[in-house]
Parts: C-alpha cells; sequence; structure tokens
C-alpha cells in the first residue's frame, strides 16, 4: 500500500471516529476535545497492529498546523466576532493578551527556573523562557462550547474569546525573538533592546497588514457576485494573509532591517473586517452558508488536532517517569502564572475604570479556566531538532525536553481543567441568574407562550385541525401564558416598564428582520443598512442593561474604537451623502416601521393576550413607532420634493421587487417539476431581457 494511499486511509478513519466521539461526547459528559483526545490514546495500541498501522501514518507537523489548520480556526473564531463589542472591551482584551502573557511567560521563566533547580534539573533560564513563551497563549476551544452549554455571559466569552485571539499573536511573536536569542545567544541590553524592536514591530505589522488585507477582500467581495466565488475568496482571505505575513518577514527587508509583521495578528484583523464590514458585501443568500461553510472546517481541524494530539504521546521521544517531577513543578508553575496573569491585570482595568467592570467570579473562572492546545503543539513543533545551547547539560534535546512539557501540560488541562469547568462554573455562579436575568426569564416565558397562542389561532377553521385538540392547546396555553404573565407583573419592581421593555426588544427584532429583507433585496443600500443596524444593536444593549433606550432611529450611535483606522482604509464611513440612498433609507425605516405596526397590532388584538396594563402598553409603543413612521415618509416626500428625479426611483423599485418575484416563480415551478431547466433557462433569459430594456 502506497504512503499517499495509508495518509488517505488515516484521515478517513481519524475524521469517522470523531464523528462518534462527538455523538458519544455529551452522553459521557464529557467536552468533545478532551474525548478526542481519549480516542487518540486509545489509537496507540490499535495502530501497533499490522492491519492498523496505517492510522500513524497522518501526523502532525509544523507546517500542517500553521499554514492549514491555524488560520481555519482563526478565521472561523474571528470571523463571527463583533468588531464593535471587541472595541467595547479593547482594553480587556489587549490587557490580558499583551501584558498578561508577558507576565505570564517570565513568571514560569524565573519561578520556573528555579523550581526545576531545587529539584535537581539544570535548565538554562532562556530555554524555560522559551517553554513559557509558547505555554502562556490559551486554546478557547474547548472551554467556549462549555460556555456557550452552561450559558455563561457573553461578555465573558467575547473577553475569553478575544484574549485567546489576540494572545496566539503575542505569544507567537516572544517565541520567535526568544527562539532567536536562544539560536545566536544573548548579547546583553542590545539583545533585549533588538527583541523588544521586534516584539512591537510584529505586531503592529500584523496590525496595519491585517487592515489592508481586510480591505481588499472586502473590495473583491463586492464585485464577485457569484456564491462560490465568495465562499473561496474568504478561504483565500485566511490563508493569503497568513503565507503574505510570513513572506514578509522572511523575505523583505527596509533599510537593511527585516520587515516583521505577526502572521496570527494580521490574520487575526483581516477575518474581524471581513465579518465585520466584508459581510455586508457577501450575497444575502450566501452570508449564512458561509458561517456554515467555516463552521465545518473548524469542526474538522479541531477535531484532527486533539485527535492527533492523543496519538502524539506515542512518539514523545522523553520518557514521562524520567521527568515527572521536573513536569508536575512546571504544571503547579503554569498554574500559578496564569493566576499571576489575569488578578493584577483585570484589577487594574477596574480600578482605571476605563470598562465596563469585570466581576471576581469571571476572574476565578478566566485564571481556571485556561486550556492549551493546538498553538502551543504548532510552536514546539517549529523549535529545530538541532537547537543547542552552551549550559544544555540534559541526556535529551531541548526540543524533546520542551516538547515532554508541552504535551503533558496540554494533557493536564484538557483531562483536569476541562473536566472541571461545569463544577467551576456553578462554584463561581457563572450561570445564574444576575441583574435583570430573572425578569428576562419571564419576560421570555410571556413572550414564548403569547407566540404559541398566536399560532394556535392561525389554526382555526383549518380543515386539517381537530377543533378539541386546539382547544385543549388553547386552554393550556392560556393558563401558561397568565401564570407567566403573573409571574412577570408581581416580581418585575416597575412592571408596566418592564412590559414595554420586553415589547421593545421584540419591535427592534422585527425592525432587524425586514431591514435585513430589504437590503437583501437592494432596497437599502450598504451604507445605510448598515447605519441603521448600528443603532439598533446599540439601543438592543441599552435595553439589555437595564437603561432606558430610545427605538428611535434618530438615537445618538455609541462609540467606535476603530473608527480612525476603519477611515483611513475607507470602510468606516455610513453617511448618507447620495440623495437616491437617503430616499432609500427613509422608506426602509418606515417600512420596517410599518412591520413593527402590523405585528404588533396583530397581538395587541388578540383577546387572550390583554391583560392587566397591556393594552397601555401596547398603545404606546405602537404610538412611537406610527410617528417613526410618519416621520421617515415625511423625509422620503422632503427629498421627492427637493429630488423630483427620485420619483422614478419607485417604479425602478417595484419593478425589482417584480423581477425577485419572477424568479422566485419560476424557482418554485422547476422545483415541483411543473416545468423543465430548459424552460426555465429560457424563461428567465426572457425576464433578464426585459428588465435590461426598461426605460
Amino acid at each position: 500500500m502506497s504512503s499517499t494511499v495509508q495518509i488517505i486511509l488515516s484521515l478517513i478513519t481519524l475524521l469517522f471516529l470523531s464523528i462518534f466521539a462527538h455523538i458519544a461526547a455529551p452522553k459521557l459528559r464529557l467536552p468533545y476535545s478532551v474525548l478526542l483526545v481519549l480516542v487518540g490514546f486509545l489509537l496507540i495500541p490499535l495502530s501497533k497492529v499490522a492491519a492498523f498501522s496505517y492510522i500513524g501514518s497522518f501526523h502532525l507537523t509544523s507546517e500542517l498546523l500553521f499554514f492549514i489548520f491555524l488560520p481555519i480556526l482563526i478565521f472561523e473564531s474571528a470571523y463571527s466576532m463583533n468588531i464593535r463589542r471587541i472595541g467595547e472591551n479593547i482594553g480587556a482584551i489587549s490587557a490580558l493578551s499583551i501584558v498578561g502573557l508577558l507576565l505570564s511567560a517570565f513568571f514560569i521563566a524565573c519561578v520556573g527556573y528555579w523550581a526545576l533547580r531545587a529539584i535537581g534539573f539544570e535548565i538554562p533560564f532562556v530555554v524555560v523562557l522559551l517553554f513559557g513563551a509558547l505555554i502562556s497563549a490559551t486554546d478557547p476551544v474547548a472551554i467556549l462550547a462549555l460556555f456557550k452549554d452552561f450559558g455563561a455571559p457573553r461578555r465573558l466569552a467575547l473577553i475569553f474569546e478575544g484574549e485567546s485571539l489576540f494572545n496566539d499573536a503575542t505569544g507567537m511573536a516572544l517565541f520567535l525573538i526568544v527562539l532567536q536569542s536562544v539560536n545566536a545567544g544573548y548579547l546583553g541590553a542590545s539583545s533585549l533592546l533588538h527583541g523588544i524592536f521586534i516584539f512591537l514591530s510584529m505586531l503592529l505589522g500584523g496590525t496595519v497588514f491585517g487592515f489592508m488585507m481586510g480591505w481588499v477582500f472586502s473590495k473583491l467581495l463586492q464585485f464577485a457576485r457569484h456564491e462560490h466565488l465568495q465562499i473561496t475568496l474568504t478561504m483565500l482571505a485566511a490563508h493569503a494573509t497568513f503565507l503574505l505575513s510570513e513572506f514578509i518577514s522572511r523575505s523583505l527587508t527596509l533599510w537593511g532591517e527585516p520587515i516583521h509583521v505577526s502572521s496570527i495578528l494580521a490574520t487575526v484583523i483581516t477575518s474581524l473586517i471581513i465579518g465585520s464590514y466584508g459581510r455586508f458585501k457577501i450575497m444575502p443568500e450566501v452570508q449564512a452558508y458561509i458561517s456554515r461553510f467555516w463552521g465545518y472546517a473548524a469542526f474538522v481541524a479541531n477535531s484532527l488536532v486533539f485527535i492527533l494530539l492523543g496519538l502524539l504521546f506515542d512518539t514523545l521521544p522523553v520518557s514521562v517517569m524520567d521527568i515527572l517531577p521536573a513536569l508536575s513543578a512546571i504544571i503547579l508553575v503554569v498554574i500559578v502564572a496564569r493566576a499571576f496573569s489575569v488578578y493584577p491585570v483585570l484589577r487594574a482595568m477596574n480600578a482605571l475604570k476605563l470598562e465596563q467592570y469585570i466581576p471576581r467570579s469571571w476572574q476565578h473562572l478566566m485564571a481556571w479556566g485556561s486550556l492549551r492546545g493546538a498553538l502551543a503543539v504548532t510552536m514546539v513543533l517549529m523549535i529545530p531538532d538541532t537547537l543547542d545551547h552552551p549550559d544544555w547539560k540534559q541526556a535529551y534535546s531541548i526540543k524533546d525536553f520542551i516538547m515532554a512539557l508541552t504535551i503533558g501540560c496540554i494533557y493536564f488541562t484538557l483531562f483536569f481543567k476541562a473536566t472541571s469547568i461545569n463544577g467551576a462554573i456553578r462554584r463561581f455562579r457563572i450561570n445564574e441568574f444576575h441583574g435583570l436575568e430573572p425578569i428576562e426569564y419571564l419576560e421570555g416565558k410571556v413572550y414564548i407562550y403569547a407566540q404559541s397562542l398566536l399560532r394556535l389561532t392561525s389554526l382555526h377553521d383549518q380543515p386539517h385541525v381537530d377543533n378539541a385538540a386546539l382547544q385543549t392547546l388553547q386552554t393550556k396555553y392560556i393558563a401558561l401564558y397568565q401564570q407567566a404573565y403573573g409571574a412577570l407583573s408581581s416580581n418585575a419592581h416597575d412592571f408596566s416598564t418592564m412590559f414595554r421593555r420586553v415589547l421593545r426588544i421584540h419591535a427592534i427584532g422585527i425592525e432587524k428582520r425586514a431591514l435585513k429583507e430589504l437590503f437583501a433585496l437592494s432596497e437599502l443600500s450598504e451604507n445605510g443598512y448598515r447605519r441603521v443596524l448600528g443603532k439598533l444593536e446599540l439601543q438592543l444593549e441599552l435595553l439589555e442593561q437595564g437603561v432606558p433606550g430610545s427605538v428611535n432611529f434618530k438615537a445618538v450611535r455609541g462609540k467606535r474604537r476603530w473608527q480612525p483606522l476603519m477611515k483611513f482604509f475607507g470602510m468606516a464611513t455610513d453617511k448618507l451623502n447620495d440623495p437616491a440612498e437617503k430616499f432609500l433609507y427613509y422608506r426602509a425605516l418606515a417600512l420596517s416601521s410599518q412591520q413593527v405596526i402590523c405585528m404588533l397590532s396583530r397581538q395587541a388584538a388578540h383577546e387572550k393576550l390583554r391583560l392587566f396594563d397591556a393594552d397601555k402598553a401596547f398603545a404606546d409603543i405602537l404610538g412611537q413607532y406610527r410617528e417613526y413612521k410618519n416621520q421617515a415618509l415625511n423625509e422620503v416626500a422632503e427629498l421627492q420634493k427637493k429630488f423630483p428625479a427620485l420619483a422614478t426611483h419607485q417604479l425602478t423599485l417595484m419593478e425589482q421587487e417584480l423581477f425577485q418575484s419572477q424568479t422566485q416563480s419560476l424557482e418554485e415551478l422547476e422545483s415541483s417539476e411543473v416545468i423543465t431547466p430548459a424552460v426555465k433557462t429560457v424563461l428567465y433569459g426572457e425576464l433578464l431581457q426585459q428588465q435590461a430594456a426598461k426605460p
């Protein structure tokens, strides 16, 4: 059997086993990543059998991890993050990912150096620092999945994921500098200053290059109006940014000095830009598919990485028993180093009051829930086999020693920390309701039961519905609705305010759906959509925090800390300078307000939902939206009066809407086999001609 066939068979087997692990993980109450590593362990004796020896053919290499898996994991995570929310927490994220990581790395170097000497391991300081640099970066994969399962606060998950993304770049930059120092030797203050210069230039270069690549690919997404092309461009954005950053760092110089660009940071920034700004260039029908595509790609990458981590134990060149005292000491030092990098940093952030307060319970979880994974293995595999140091006196090589410590620390975090996260979340009461969440819980129940009653009402007079069963369900859900409504009114300090708040949130949700549909139909420009979406998201945040927020479309927008850089690259503008854009914007506001009025009026008119003072709350909200609708229509009328040419814009929009309806009808006729694909092609061509020939 050829080596290529063996690698393919190994890959198929590993993916097949990962499916069973994913199915079994919830039943065994184990994190998916932990179970994959266990599966990898179990495969070690199986791979010794001749018939299954091919399993070991596919293994982790630094190139596979660094150039294939890492860009996938970075893009998938950063693409789904909201750049505005990151901006609101950029202080905590930056402090943890830069200051915190440096504190952790040097704490491990200093304390680990003396701890190892105390138990008889004479390890050079710079080698321990090299290990500290690669082991200090956290891996968010396993813990973020648990955060979602146990309902951890969104802001906590955002800070943790943001730190994990950005400290990957910091950790890699520090690791490369220390690795270079081990190779070239430490030359005193000049080496230190040179290292600081390289470190800062990598972070600055990665940030600038990431913004440039994000701008380039956002523009390309605008012109590639085909689903396959846009999906391919996102894949190219991740890997091209990563590879080009590495090429620049290794090949280009400026005034005789190498240009240093952090490939990880550049990929993170590019992914954030595409996720927050390039997303609006992607066709609406492709956006959901792109998220699923990258979710699947990350699933495959993570599955292979963690299952191969289990298999990696078999390739350790150093006996665990030989270094067990050193490994035990280092694990303890790494645990303390994480706490040392979290508590002082976040305490300083809280004292300075630069951002929203970070609770002590969150700090406890962040200190304990620091898992290690793919990046640490990537860095240790990048260490040359021939790396040496004048003071190295061990029987094994520097790389072998660091690899053994790294794998041991990773296994500890997975088998002990990851499996105890559930208990830690409960112990620190992270998943308990806080602030307004108890009221939100009751509001949610009221809304769910109200929607259930509306759905049951719509089933009346349907020939397939049994009236007796319908009456039984209505009686049941009326009782549940009344019970939930009563609980809300008795628990809320100011029930009328709370009820209006839930109606506002519901109304904003209707607005967002309506505006998304208008944007998909090209009845709202990108600038207009981004403008109103930013306002609505800000209003939702204010309402979720219990701040009485205005739903007026003229509400003031929040701070955007990325604004200077975004303006520099021409990606942040949402000003409506063109009269046609303004026309579409105000028209969309009028239509979305009308949609809210229709939906809430239907709910307010339902006799089963008219309890307590609900009538007044509905009337107030509906009155506000009628006012917003009239204001928007007045703006539309003013624009038409000022720019008479806009009168023909209505005809264009109606023709556009008709064309969309006609093409949808063609799709339905073909899918139901009323017409053949050939007939559909001819009819679609005629519709295109009619569209092109419009006056």
